[in-house]
């Protein structure tokens, strides 16, 4: 059994290695001559004049060889990936056109930015504003992630044609955003900690409640940020999320693991999930009560494996993190989403109605994630003595 088993999980590292293979081999980051002719439809001919990096400058001319405008392409991070961002400029750098051709935005939340005007706030704006977020250009609300990848891109633009144009950008540098949302994330996990280490705290039931309740109300209705897959998956495919905006996500996702690397223990599911909070108040509330017997319960248990595995295999194949958008969260505290998951969503809060946290036991990534974290540190740790007892050992006993 043991033998199969380590079979099995080393024949799916095998796969997911492949899959990342095929995904950085097949799928590279997109050209942007196709998108030029939508942002200045009257332009025949496009010459490059600048590059730096992910970011090219172009000059749009019509038949007569007349600049009719400039049109910078930049790469950017969004949430469930890159995102293209074409910018169409006067000669003299003032805002056309903003665009975002390409990009793996889950729709429901991508569609606030048009709905809002978010793209026409650009227009007519010079290369010499700062052109930040909340200080010049209001995001979008219930997608900011979004918003913000579309302000880098233009942003990455506007420094390539402000070099063009001998007048570099040096207006104020992005700061790191650490605000009030991060110090709440952060006290959040703290109190976990506390909740989980003090032998006076350990005893007892209430700092659960509190912690979970906090995780409802801070971590959920306020942020509406839970640890999710994407989150972790973007990092696999080299799109890391921009640490000046996104601060809160490093804190997220690298909090979570790095204390259960560091102390052994999960201290995000079951503690501070809000959507574990959900299910236990409707598992109480509905008063029923559903035992799976314990090799049913086995079984079950480890579906959660075969979706993470499932939606791996997919975010690295493709290359695109947003694949792995699934968990029921994202519908319940934004309430938006797609006719499939909200069917998912409330097919999981029925269910835990009946099967306490069906969720969490067997259909969460993130937990799954967790475990083989810990199952990993817990291996890792048995090596470590039974290789320093190998290399120095104890010597032997005469009489």
């Amino acid at each position: 059994m043991q033998h199969g088993k380590k079979l099995l999980v080393a024949g799916a590292v095998i796969a997911l290695i492949s899959a990342g293979f095929y995904g950085q081999l097949s799928r590279g980051l997109s050209g942007y001559e196709r998108f030029l002719p939508g942002v200045i439809p009257g332009a025949k001919t496009f010459t490059v004049l600048q590059t730096s990096a992910d970011t090219i400058l172009y000059d749009a001319k019509d038949n007569s060889g007349k600049t009719l405008g400039l049109i910078t392409g930049a790469t950017s991070p969004g949430y469930g990936g890159p995102m293209t961002v074409m910018v169409g400029w006067t000669a003299s750098g003032v805002i056309t056109s903003v665009t975002v051709p390409q990009h793996h935005e889950d729709l429901p939340w991508w569609k606030v930015l048009g709905k809002t005007g978010f793209f026409k706030q650009y227009i007519g704006r010079s290369y010499s504003e700062p052109l930040q977020i909340s200080s010049d250009v209001d995001a979008a609300t219930g997608s900011t992630v979004s918003s913000n990848g579309v302000a880098i891109g233009v942003r990455s633009g506007r420094f390539v044609l402000a070099d063009y144009l001998g007048n570099p950008y040096t207006g104020p540098a992005e700061p790191i955003q650490i605000g009030l949302p991060d110090i709440g994330l952060f006290l959040g996990l703290f109190a976990v900690v506390l909740a989980r280490t003090l032998p006076k705290l350990r005893k007892h039931s209430w700092p659960r409640v509190l912690t979970l309740t906090y995780g409802f109300v801070v971590v959920g209705l306020w942020l509406s940020v839970p640890l999710s897959l994407t989150n972790i998956a973007s990092w696999l495919v080299g799109y890391s999320p921009h640490i000046q905006t996104f601060f809160i996500i490093y804190v997220m996702v690298f909090g979570v693991i790095g204390l259960a690397v560091i102390l052994g223990k999960n201290y995000y599911c079951f503690w501070l999930c809000p959507y574990v909070a959900v299910q236990e108040l409707f598992h109480l509330a509905f008063g029923a009560s559903v035992h799976p017997n314990p090799k049913l319960f086995k079984i079950l248990h480890n579906t959660r494996y075969v979706l993470l595995f499932v939606a791996l295999f997919l975010v690295l194949a493709l290359k695109t993190p947003s694949v792995s958008v699934f968990e029921p969260w994202n519908v319940l505290f934004s309430l938006r989403g797609t006719a499939d998951q909200w069917v998912l969503m409330i097919f999981a809060l029925t269910a835990s109605m009946f099967i306490y946290n069906f969720w969490c036991h067997y259909l969460c990534p993130v937990g799954a994630v967790m475990e083989i974290v810990l199952k990993v540190r817990k291996g890792l740790l048995g090596i470590w003595p039974k290789r320093k007892m190998t290399k120095n050992p104890e010597p032997l006993q005469t009489s």
